[in-house]
């Protein structure tokens, strides 16, 4: 999986590098990262474009996998607690698109992002598999802490809403349900190239 997450990011930026080229220095490739899930399971990463055709404009795709403790998943889907679910995400990934209310892509913006996850869900020596899609509203600030653009810091709060595009999922007869509809926020950190 590691060799799939990194040649899937090598993969990206020999493709879109040359194109950034060709389209002029205004046009920028990101990449960013979650810090503060990696910390409780999560391994995450952005790849993303600012276009200068559209400058108010961000464009990214993402690839996520996530081992979280049980008392994490209990946070994140509090529908499932106590049931005895052992929830990891194996592969997931998705889009997303921001729109900053300046030019440059910095400072206050507002963002949809629309990710798919590969859910194993395992209780007790049962194991199946969910697909989950998630849906996250988000309003954001890009701040620059240094003078020369490149890196920064991406704090942001919105909603999530989690269903489940397959319908129920059941496992030694009980229920896994989706999150439903949820306050989220984070901190992600990137660069500029």
């Amino acid at each position: 999986m590691k060799r799939f997450f990194f040649l899937w990011m090598v993969g990206f930026c020999l493709v879109i590098n040359p194109q950034i080229q060709a389209q002029g220095p205004q046009q920028w490739l990101f990449i960013e990262t979650d810090p503060m899930s990696t910390l409780i399971g999560a391994r995450t990463l952005w790849l993303g474009l600012e276009p200068n055709k559209l400058p108010h404009f961000s464009l990214a795709a993402n690839i996520t996998m996530a081992d979280f403790s049980n008392e994490i998943d209990d946070l994140l889907n509090p529908h499932n607690k106590g049931k005895g679910f052992d929830t990891r995400v194996k592969i997931g990934g998705g889009l997303a698109i921001d729109y900053f209310f300046q030019k440059q892509q910095e400072k206050w913006y507002v963002g949809l992002i629309n990710l798919l996850f590969v859910n194993e869900i395992s209780r007790n020596n049962q194991q199946t598999t969910a697909l989950s899609h998630n849906i996250f509203g988000r309003a954001g600030y890009r701040w620059y802490p240094f003078k020369q653009k490149g890196f920064y810091v991406n704090p942001f709060l919105g909603f999530r809403f989690e269903y489940l595009p397959n319908g129920r999922v059941m496992l030694e007869n009980q229920r896994f349900e989706a999150a439903g509809l949820q306050p989220f926020g984070s901190v992600h950190i990137g660069y500029h190239f």
